[in-house]
């Protein structure tokens, strides 16, 4: 069994775009992995058996070092292009070291792939294949499991509110404040809720805790004053309502990856990024709304298609 160090980005999408490669490596490697990834996203790949074990993006240099060394470990896979993780592979003595030729200290790599456009699914397929993996999915559908307390949780939420999953649309609207010209504005989804609400379904406003000010803004805008939901028990919990949810309407964000890594249908709003790129996998089975400027967008636009793929 080979020991592999795997070092992840730190949003939500660029780590699920890593679950078909970790997935391949236990598979084809019958690979132990240890994954160097932020703690709020850790529960994600512990929970489906990815990553037996995680070390946290948190810990420090020296101290994530010290952790890597008393390890042995034979291998490490770099999605990370930081310079952090590069050294911190390099310091603590991994002899075998996979990862982008882009990257800025890419000379302590050992093996290097090609990387074309921004993190993408293909471009960590490229880096798995470089690794010397050889069957890769092609989407991350079907990897991540929620356990059944957080579906508890959901399902209590749900009748705890008086609301139908079946009839529930979840709404994100925010991205990572590096990227707010992804973001819709409010009096859009202020009419796109309403009118959906006029026509017999619930939307409910999803997003990390840290937007929950934001979000109670949207809502008591509205006339139909939809609920919030924003994961206080954590990225499983959220993975668990987005699961639950009939459909997911939102802007480009880890959250759209997410509810498709679940099964979940989406509808996808795409300004400045491109949907063939880093859209919801697989790409044919949701519905995108694309313009390059996300301004250009109006509220009948986005209704139109979230009504076309509810029926």
């Amino acid at each position: 069994m080979v020991k592999i160090a795997c070092f992840h980005m730190n949003q939500l999408g660029d780590l699920l775009f890593s679950l078909p490669v970790l997935k391949a490596a236990k598979e084809e490697m019958n690979a132990e992995i240890f994954s160097v990834v932020k703690p709020a996203l850790a529960p994600l790949l512990t929970s489906c058996s990815l990553a037996g074990n995680v070390i946290s993006k948190d810990s420090g240099f020296f101290r994530l070092v010290k952790e890597l060394k008393k390890e042995k470990f034979e291998r490490a896979l770099l999605f990370s292009e930081s310079p952090s993780s590069l050294l911190a592979a390099f310091t603590s003595g991994i002899a075998n070291r996979t990862g982008f030729e882009s990257a800025s200290l890419s000379f302590l790599l050992t093996q290097k792939a090609k990387r074309a456009g921004v993190p993408s699914l293909a471009n960590n397929k490229e880096l798995g294949k470089t690794f010397g993996l050889k069957k890769i999915k092609d989407d991350y559908t079907g990897i991540l499991k929620v356990p059944q307390t957080n579906a508890g949780n959901v399902k209590r939420w749900f009748a705890d509110n008086g609301l139908v999953p079946e009839k529930t649309i979840a709404v994100s609207t925010g991205a990572s404040r590096k990227r707010r010209n992804k973001c819709l504005e409010t009096p859009k989804w202020v009419e796109v809720i309403d009118a959906l609400f006029q026509k017999g379904f619930t939307c409910v406003l999803s997003g990390a805790t840290r937007e929950r000010d934001i979000l109670s803004e949207i809502s008591s805008a509205c006339k139909s004053k939809p609920k919030l939901f924003t994961a206080e028990g954590g990225i499983l919990d959220s993975a668990a309502f987005l699961q639950s949810c009939r459909l997911f309407a939102g802007i480009d964000s880890g959250a759209m990856h997410l509810a498709a890594a679940l099964g979940t249908k989406c509808v996808g709003i795409f300004g400045p990024t491109d949907p063939n790129q880093i859209g919801p996998m697989p790409l044919e089975k949701h519905a995108i709304i694309k313009k390059d400027n996300i301004s250009q967008f109006t509220s009948s636009d986005i209704l139109d298609k979230i009504i076309a793929a509810l029926y």
